[in-house]
This record gives structure tokens, C-alpha cells and sequence, in this order.
């Protein structure tokens, strides 16, 4: 199956959407409620759903549990997937314990930083480890995503040694732009340049 980042982007924004109705006791959900909550257009929602093969639109909309449950089934997204944190600062402690991506099926099974003397002080039920178990905790316990959370200057060299020890897929949340193989899927996630984004959008909405 070949998407387009935005197209998975969109996908995961739409299941996410249905977790949500579906708490909320939402039956069903149409093309354009979809649209709206993700700024898009329902052509667009439509012939993203129409990429993976699915059907089961009615008069009254798509099934959310339905939809829900088959979006999970094409991507996988209800697999368990096991990720790690590197660098134990105030971020990456506080995405140790986000209890709702154990929820959401991400297990954090394991942290990491240079400094013994933090790792000492830290308080959290997830083990933490010296960098030099880095590479042993990764391959035997299966982690397949690694969260950096380092200083820009050290970003790089982390997700060196993550590649290095087998992982998958990298989240960055460092001001450091980094670069992997093609291999391995990365994503960036810049606070500074979202809250521009945002500022941004003041000045054209007036």
C-alpha cells in the first residue's frame, strides 16, 4: 500500500476523530463532519478512504465503530508498538508517564540519558537506562520507535545510535533537523515552528 505522508496524515488524523465520536456514544459520521474537523474537503476524505480499498458508506454516513475498526485493521494502528526516550529532561520525563499513549496502544518500555546522576533522581515506573544499555534494552525488548528529546547539538548522534540498534522509526522532538535512510520513518515535531504556524494564522484570518 503506497500513501502519500498526507494521505496518512489525514487517516490517522480521521481515526483519531472516531475515538473520540465513539466515546462520545456517535453512531455514525459523514464524509463531510470529517471534512470539516480535519479543514479538508469531503472529495478529499473520500478518495483517501477510497486509497485503502474501504467501503461501507450509507444514507446516514459511515459506521464509526465500523470505520474505526477497519482503519485500525489496514494500518495496523491496533498493534502494540513498543518505543523508547532519550533524554530525560523536563519533556522527556513528563512523555515517560503520558499514561494515554499506553491507551492508544504505544508502550513506553524504556528511557534513556547520559547523566547517571539524573537518571538516580528521576521517579517513574517506566525503567530508565545509561546510554550504554542503549543498543541491548532496543533489540531485547523489541522497541520499534525512539523519541529523542535531546539538545539540538546531540540529536543527531542519538538517532545515529538508534539506527544502529535496529529502530524503525524515529520521533523527533530536538530543534535539530536530523537525517536517516529511507529506511526509517522520522517525523519531526517542532513546538517553536508550530506556535509560528499558529501566530501566522492570526494575521491572514483578519
Amino acid at each position: 500500500m503506497d500513501l502519500s505522508n498526507n494521505t496518512i496524515e489525514r487517516i490517522t488524523k480521521i481515526y483519531g476523530y472516531l475515538d473520540a465520536l465513539e466515546e462520545r456514544g456517535v453512531d455514525f459520521v459523514s464524509s463531510k463532519e470529517l471534512a470539516e474537523a480535519l479543514g479538508t474537503t469531503d472529495h478529499t476524505i473520500r478518495k483517501d478512504i477510497s486509497l485503502l480499498g474501504m467501503t461501507g458508506y450509507t444514507r446516514k454516513g459511515y459506521s464509526v465503530r465500523f470505520f474505526k475498526k477497519e482503519l485500525a485493521k489496514k494500518l495496523e494502528l491496533n498493534k502494540k508498538r513498543k518505543a523508547c526516550i532519550i533524554g530525560l529532561g523536563r519533556l522527556g520525563t513528563a512523555l515517560l508517564d503520558y499514561e494515554r499513549a499506553k491507551e492508544d496502544g504505544f508502550e513506553v518500555v524504556a528511557g534513556f540519558d547520559c547523566s547517571i546522576n539524573k537518571l538516580e533522581r528521576i521517579r517513574t515506573h517506566i525503567e530508565v537506562f545509561p546510554m550504554s544499555e542503549l543498543e541491548n534494552i532496543i533489540k531485547g525488548r523489541s522497541v520499534d520507535l525512539g523519541i529523542i528529546t535531546v539538545p539540538a547539538k546531540s540529536a543527531q548522534q542519538v538517532a545515529d545510535q538508534l539506527i544502529e540498534a535496529g529502530i524503525k522509526g524515529i520521533l523527533n522532538f530536538s530543534p535539530a533537523k536530523i537525517v536517516v535512510p529511507k529506511n526509517i520513518i522520522y517525523l519531526d515535531m517542532d513546538f517553536t515552528n508550530a506556535l509560528r504556524f499558529v501566530a501566522a494564522k492570526f494575521i491572514t484570518k483578519q
